[in-house]
């Protein structure tokens, strides 16, 4: 079985990435850069230097100024599209297959527009990296990467993040978490922003994470420390758990916000289809 259905692929076929910014790319594609190269689009003028190709020379400018000026184009770059997964223990279950299935069709989208894709699996350290792919050709081998993502161990993400190598030029880092970690959310996306990087945040979410499926005494036992815990667990009980869950969300968004990342809470119920080509949309992360 497909990680991405069929019919749901067709339908991601004529989508895009989008970016708020240019950024110089590694590798010659179908994005606009920074960069000044020899495309057909042009750019802007600059004085002739000893050495400059003579075929960029600008003669009709020659004539009014009777001095030599370059025509510069803008040169057409791709990106890498950087594809990281929290697998810690956390993640386990309808999450991480949530998160793959979201990643493998944002994957598909980008190999249909000369992007680079790689994958990283982030626990507390570097569990699984693929380097970066290009084409619709490498669709099976990036969705069999991302099926061999298996949760794991703790959770580090700023360790994970210094074992991840560094991609060259610039892109976009989508990390698939549920943001369940000791070390603040602003640390981690000040790393990811360093690295010249348009951070996107999926905040994964089942429904046991909004609101447990348990009542009375009981025993709440870490999934990744082991520690445990005794409670009594009533309605009330869970009406504050609940509250606390959304208030927190609430300021992850607003923290995401604040430093330039965009940010969408993806719950595990939800549509899969609905939220590329409804959510995704509108918040113009495809188009």
């Amino acid at each position: 079985m497909s990680l991405v259905p069929p019919k749901l692929l067709q339908k991601l076929a004529r989508l895009g990435l989008s970016t708020r910014k240019r950024a110089a790319g590694a590798r010659q594609g179908e994005r606009r850069s920074i960069r000044r190269g020899q495309s057909q689009e042009f750019a802007d003028h600059r004085q002739y230097v000893p050495g400059d190709d003579l075929r960029f020379l600008d003669w009709h400018l020659y004539g009014r100024l009777d001095t030599l000026w370059i025509k510069l184009f803008e040169e057409e770059e791709d990106r890498v599209v950087q594809l990281l997964l929290d697998c810690s223990e956390s993640m386990e279950g309808d999450k991480l297959q949530f998160a793959r299935q979201l990643a493998g069709a944002l994957a598909f989208v980008a190999l249909g527009r000369t992007d680079r894709v790689a994958v990283a699996g982030l626990s507390d350290g570097l569990s699984h990296y693929a380097p970066p792919r290009r084409g619709r050709a490498s669709t099976n081998a990036i969705f069999n990467t991302l099926e061999a993502v298996v949760a794991s161990s703790g959770t580090d993400l700023g360790r994970a993040l210094e074992s991840y190598p560094r991609q060259r030029g610039a892109g976009i880092a989508l990390l698939f978490s549920d943001l369940l970690y000791e070390e603040p959310l602003e640390i981690v996306l000040k790393r990811l922003l360093s690295r010249n990087s348009e951070v996107h945040i999926f905040h994964i979410l089942s429904p046991v994470d909004l609101r447990p499926d348990i009542y009375g005494d009981v025993v709440l036992v870490d999934q990744e420390s082991g520690e445990e815990m005794h409670v009594s667990v009533n309605e009330r009980t869970l009406d504050r758990y609940e509250a606390t869950v959304h208030a927190w969300a609430e300021e992850t968004e607003a923290t995401c916000r604040r430093l330039g990342a965009k940010y969408v809470r993806v719950p595990t119920t939800a549509s899969l289809e609905d939220v590329i080509l409804r959510d995704l949309r509108r918040l113009g992360i495809v188009s």
